[in-house]
């Protein structure tokens, strides 16, 4: 490409413009001008003359103002500054650069612009002119009014296509080509305006002209005698301005996206460093400013993947290396505590026991504790339920003590508490069993004593540790029940095969309450021979049921767990399996189940006389 120069964009402009000025617009004018006029040969004379002279003068004025002004243009670019490789530019230099280039924007207007000043001062002195010199002539200014009626609009879209064009490569200038502008700074001259107007300018000329023709011919100034043929002449001309201005408008639209398509192309061949440059006041210089965007967003995330791409390999790797060891040390941390795991359940397992020696009573109990973990490839439970059962004697009748307690908290919490709450009982159960002065007391004092006791060594915990329980005792050949409930799930007691709850008067606080106050709450219920009694957690009830398919609600329903019972026959392990098909279980399970054996006849006969059996 050959650079662009003063020298070559001036003549470059000159003989389009003018070569486009002398094939349209002049033809028509003077043709116009000759079939439109009445006049005496000396008259005649006089109208040419004035009329080559002004097209002369005019047209090498205009060609000198145009001269003026691309020398103007190119002393400007001249002037700016190009960086200086790791230096900057000052904000003016930046804003001056600026300047120039939105110059080079507007220049086809000002082409535009003077193509129409120019028709205005050739056709205004003429009329003028002739009238001082010869006559007023209304057919001249009539004549002179309509040509610039209709040779104006025509100039001046095709000066502007033609300019526009023209400046295309200027914009490649290495002065230029780097200076970047705002896409609200760029003048706009968008393509609704561009045809509309372009057919406004075509329509004009042969409208003007043989509107005018019509009204000669009616008026009778016409210069020749059969009209049909200057219509005809008029009609052949139009055809020039109708291929040029077809051909300027289309080779403008093509040079729009010939610029996108070259950027679009780069594009797609990997190239994020191409950018898109604005070169006319279009709808396609807009565009290059959204095209530009989109570079620019697709090279900063082509950049960050390069980066990504480059370092992942080893940035896996270093991921890796980071996660193992981020597992070895999770691994040693669970170890470290499944081992406090197994410690807790080292001691918590011996003092969950059962020592029973009793001729009419049995007991049975099972714990399913929701936290389950794994030790040197065994598995364990632990939580916060504990049973625990001893035989013991108070005024030497042979009871049966039984607890089954639910410490709060989860897990290791739970076994905390429940750690503390089974070396306290199992201490209170030994001392009973090994000192007969602590036997030697009621069932139901008993009872109220050691809950207190219990209650008071919690308290110190500062309300942190709080246990809920159901502690009893049944006297052997009587069957006869004491016990108290601190705020656990009532007992049920399964006879004849139907199911009830123990309803429970007053219940205590759970061990631990601050500020708790324990009355005597000891409550007794008689046994009868084939009772079975069934103490546990709440474990057993809050079981997570399907209400309708993907939902799971809490079970509120009291009677859930008689019906486990009777449909189990009050077997544990059968109530267990059956609460796992029938819910999801969300808390520890404890059940204890205790059986008053069928009595001998004698002894059936004391219990009568005892008046604790019928007659």
């Amino acid at each position: 490409m050959v650079p662009v120069n003063q020298k070559k964009l001036f003549w470059d402009l000159t003989l389009k413009l003018e070569t486009f000025t002398h094939t349209v617009p002049v033809p028509f004018a003077v043709y116009y001008a000759i079939i439109t006029q009445k006049m005496q040969a000396d008259h005649w004379r006089i109208f040419i003359a004035l009329c080559v002279v002004f097209a002369v003068g005019i047209g090498l004025l205009g060609t000198f103002v145009r001269h003026l002004l691309t020398k103007y243009l190119f002393a400007k670019i001249d002037k700016i500054s190009e960086p200086i490789p790791g230096g900057f530019q000052t904000e003016a230099e930046i804003e001056y650069a600026k300047s120039v280039k939105l110059f080079i924007f507007r220049y086809p207007l000002i082409e535009s612009i003077i193509i129409v000043v120019r028709w205005f001062a050739g056709v205004v002195p003429i009329i003028t002119l002739y009238t001082y010199l010869v006559t007023y002539t209304p057919s001249v200014v009539r004549s002179g009014v309509f040509t610039i009626l209709m040779i104006a609009p025509i100039s001046f879209i095709a000066y502007y296509f033609i300019a526009e064009n023209t400046l295309r490569n200027i914009f490649d200038h290495p002065k230029i080509k780097n200076i970047k502008v705002n896409a609200k700074e760029v003048p706009k001259f968008d393509y609704f305006a561009r045809i509309l107007l372009a057919f406004f300018s075509l329509a004009t000329l042969p409208l003007s002209v043989l509107s005018y023709l019509l009204y000669s011919v009616a008026k009778g100034e016409t210069a020749v005698e059969d009209p049909l043929i200057p219509i005809v002449i008029v009609s052949s001309i139009f055809i020039v301005p109708l291929i040029v201005c077809s051909y300027i408008v289309a080779k403008t639209v093509k040079e729009g996206l010939n610029e996108t398509s070259r950027s679009l192309s780069e594009l797609g061949n990997g190239n994020f460093n191409v950018v898109a440059m604005p070169k006319s006041s279009d709808d396609f210089a807009q565009q290059t400013f959204f095209l530009n965007n989109v570079i620019h967003k697709l090279k900063t995330m082509y950049e960050e993947i390069k980066n990504l791409n480059e370092g992942l390999e080893e940035k896996v790797n270093q991921r890796t290396e980071e996660l193992n060891q981020t597992l070895l040390e999770v691994q040693s941390l669970k170890s470290q505590q499944d081992g406090d795991y197994f410690l807790t359940y080292q001691l918590l397992n011996p003092l969950a026991n059962q020592e029973i020696s009793c001729d009419h009573l049995t007991l049975n109990q099972i714990i399913k504790q929701k936290k389950n973990f794994e030790f040197k490839n065994r598995n364990y439970e632990i939580g916060g339920d504990i049973n625990i059962s001893h035989t013991i004697h108070l005024r030497n009748k042979k009871y049966l003590l039984f607890v089954n307690a639910d410490a709060m908290g989860k897990s290791m919490q739970g076994a905390s508490g429940a750690l503390v709450f089974g070396a306290i009982f199992q201490s209170i159960a030994q001392r009973t069993k090994n000192n007969p002065q602590f036997q030697n007391i009621s069932p139901e004092d008993w009872l109220s004593e050691y809950v207190v006791e219990m209650h008071r060594i919690f308290e110190t915990f500062d309300g942190t540790m709080l246990v809920s329980m159901v502690m009893g005792l049944i006297e052997d050949m009587t069957g006869v029940l004491y016990f108290l409930n601190a705020e656990h799930p009532n007992p049920v007691l399964y006879r004849d095969k139907k199911a009830n709850y123990v309803n429970v008067d007053k219940s205590y606080r759970k061990l631990g309450t601050l500020g708790a106050t324990h009355e005597n709450y000891v409550q007794t219920l008689q046994l009868l021979p084939n009772d079975i009694l069934l103490i546990g957690s709440d474990g057993k009830d809050d079981i997570l049921l399907e209400s309708k398919p993907g939902n799971f609600e809490v079970n509120l329903d009291d009677q859930f767990f008689l019906d486990l019972v009777e449909t189990t026959d009050a077997k544990l392990e059968n109530i267990i399996s059956l609460i796992e098909k029938k819910g999801q279980i969300i808390d520890d399970i404890s059940l204890i189940r205790i059986d008053y054996l069928q009595v001998s006849q004698s002894e059936k006969n004391k219990l009568i006389g005892m008046e604790i059996l019928p007659n």
